[in-house]
């Protein structure tokens, strides 16, 4: 077996710590209420929108149009979203956070803000440009490498 180059090494270590730091192996929930990660960024999804379609919500999500269904499903059973027939389709529903979806979203958007306030205090402040700008560069990649992988399959 090949030796894997220096910089493959660092990137693939450091995403795996990022992994664990945020506990997305262990399904914790970092900074997402009583919710999954996925039912906490349908959450936050649509509450970008007063109403958004399941179609759209796996657009922004890059999941499917049934694992998005799905999650939608978990969060009107929970009381967080409901479903109301599109006035300009009847064949689609739209899809909007109800009065406890929205103290939720406003909970994890809350938590979030101290989570990740909480990380760039870790950061010297000369160096936070920098790392702003590699994380923006290296997210790019990553959704580039990601749309190319999902096409190809």
């Amino acid at each position: 077996m090949d030796k894997e180059p220096t910089n493959v090494s660092i990137v693939r270590n450091t995403i795996k710590v990022f992994m664990r730091s945020l506990g997305v192996l262990e399904g914790k929930k970092t900074f997402c209420y009583d919710c999954t990660y996925a039912q906490c960024h349908v959450i936050w999804e649509t509450a970008q929108e007063q109403k958004i379609s399941i179609n759209e919500l796996a657009a922004r999500l890059n999941i499917s149009k049934s694992a998005v269904s799905r999650t939608v499903e978990d969060l009107v059973n929970k009381g967080y979203l409901q479903r109301t027939p599109n006035p300009k389709d009847r064949r689609y529903v739209d899809i909007e956070l109800t009065k406890n979806g929205t103290e939720t979203f406003n909970e994890i958007e809350l938590n979030s803000r101290r989570y990740f306030e909480a990380i760039l205090e870790n950061i010297p402040q000369e160096k936070h440009s920098s790392v702003l700008e590699g994380i923006q560069i290296f997210s790019s990649a990553l959704y580039k490498v990601f749309k190319k992988d999902s096409t190809e399959s």
